[in-house]
């Protein structure tokens, strides 16, 4: 009897020493798979295939990993390992050509709602849903249980995992326990791994993102430039058209008709006829006039001062002799520190010259400003007065193809990349203003 106790004895220590060292064994593999798994953080495929890796080669199993699509309707195959290569080979291509719809995969469906152990006919049952290449082979290998868990992470399930064992026995419920353990761990590095690849995604979507601006900026740049240069082209030979017209009236119109005021003059002494010399001299006013309207017209066309003087000078000038005869009170305010030359100034000069004819010709002003100033990367020129207003929108659409008007002015003011804006009403008093764009205009005077 006291042999008895003893060996009783013995055998109770040896199985929990045995016990013992499986707690252990199992306490190393999960920080094994926790190492492991820190380590594939960034891929997830890598993470499904050393989670599969590493339960099968500790429970000795076929360890199959499904993964839940994001319908939630089918649980494809996402992992299989097993330590023998032959084994291995073979559930892979049960595997691979398994249903893979939850409809059908009743055992499968059930285990996502808790663990599944399956033996016998249960498990025969299940194989009977495989299609024949796929029952074959696991029959043929004497799988004799299949344990199925879910991977549970963050509050959800995203697949299982499958233990299939072929001899020994069938799955204990401390195994069933650190199957699910083991799941759950890899379910968190699986989400893990997606978070880390997503936000991969995400950076190399917005870094795409920031190159494509860059670009972007870089081609509208180009593109700002090539413009600039195009209108700088534009602008230097409509000026310097301007300035062969002028010379040309100059030297051929102006003086052809003086030599006929001559003439006239002339004609209107030598005749006795009184009747004759009013006609001749009324026929000289003409020519005068005539003289003196091209004398205007040169004055228009010229840009000589304007780029000796600069644009506030030059504008300054041009008003002074516009209104010369009498009519509004004129300013010319200047709030930049420095005066404006190139062919900005000369599309300002080119739309000021405009607005003051308008103004001139229809408006009855008593008072007129014309105001230049540094705003927003650029220079703005405006042009106020109290006289008749009228409606811009009607105006522009009764505007004739190639007159140089209100369209004319909004048309110069958006192809050297700017705006015109135009605020007038029947009551009375217009305001136009221009904005170009510049590098560095004159600032403001504080």
């Amino acid at each position: 009897m006291t042999a008895m106790r003893s060996a009783v004895t013995l055998d109770v220590a040896e199985l929990t020493r045995g016990q013992g060292r499986r707690d252990a064994d199992r306490s190393l593999a999960l920080a094994a798979l926790s190492s492991s798994l820190a380590e594939a953080i960034d891929d997830v495929d890598n993470v499904l295939d050393r989670v599969a890796r590493l339960v099968a080669s500790f429970l000795g199993d076929t360890a199959v990993i499904r993964l839940l699509d994001d319908a939630g309707t089918t649980l494809q195959v996402a992992a299989l390992h097993d330590a023998d290569p032959d084994v291995l080979t073979s559930m892979d291509a049960a595997l691979r050509t398994a249903p893979d719809d939850l409809g059908t995969l009743g055992s499968y469906a059930a285990a996502l709602h808790g663990g599944v152990l399956l033996t016998g006919p249960a498990l025969r049952a299940t194989l009977a849903t495989f299609p024949a290449e796929s029952r074959k082979p696991i029959v043929a290998l004497g799988v004799r249980s299949t344990f199925i868990c879910p991977m549970r992470a963050a509050g959800r399930v995203i697949g299982t995992l499958g233990l299939w064992r072929r001899s020994g026995t069938v799955h204990s419920e401390r195994d069933q326990r650190f199957a699910q353990e083991l799941a759950d761990r890899a379910a968190l590095a699986i989400e893990n791994a997606r978070l880390v690849k997503t936000l991969r995604d995400e950076v190399q979507e917005r870094k795409r993102n920031e190159e494509n601006l860059r670009l972007t900026a870089e081609l509208l740049s180009r593109a700002d430039e090539k413009r600039r240069s195009l209108v700088d082209h534009l602008v230097s030979a409509q000026e310097e058209e301007r300035r062969r017209i002028a010379v040309d009236v100059h030297d051929d119109s102006i003086q052809a008709m003086a030599a006929i005021g001559l003439r006239l003059q002339m004609l209107r002494r030598r005749t006795e006829d009184s009747v004759l010399a009013r006609q001749i001299s009324d026929i000289e006013d003409a020519v005068t006039e005539s003289i003196a309207r091209l004398r205007g017209l040169l004055f228009r066309l010229e840009s000589s001062s304007l780029e000796r003087l600069g644009l506030y000078r030059a504008l300054t000038r041009f008003t002074g002799e516009l209104f010369r005869d009498g009519g509004p009170r004129i300013r010319v305010r200047n709030h930049m520190n420095a005066d404006l030359h190139g062919n900005e100034a000369s599309v300002l000069y080119r739309i000021a010259q405009e607005a003051l004819a308008n103004v001139q010709k229809h408006a009855g002003a008593s008072a007129v400003t014309v105001t230049l100033s540094a705003e927003v990367g650029g220079i703005v020129l405006a042009v106020q007065d109290d006289g008749v207003g009228f409606d811009p929108g009607d105006q522009l659409a009764r505007a004739l193809p190639g007159h140089l008007g209100l369209r004319a002015m909004r048309e110069r003011a958006e192809l050297s990349g700017g705006w015109l804006q135009i605020a007038s009403s029947a009551e009375g008093g217009t305001t136009i203003r221009c904005w170009l764009p510049m590098a560095a205009p004159p600032a403001n005077d504080d």
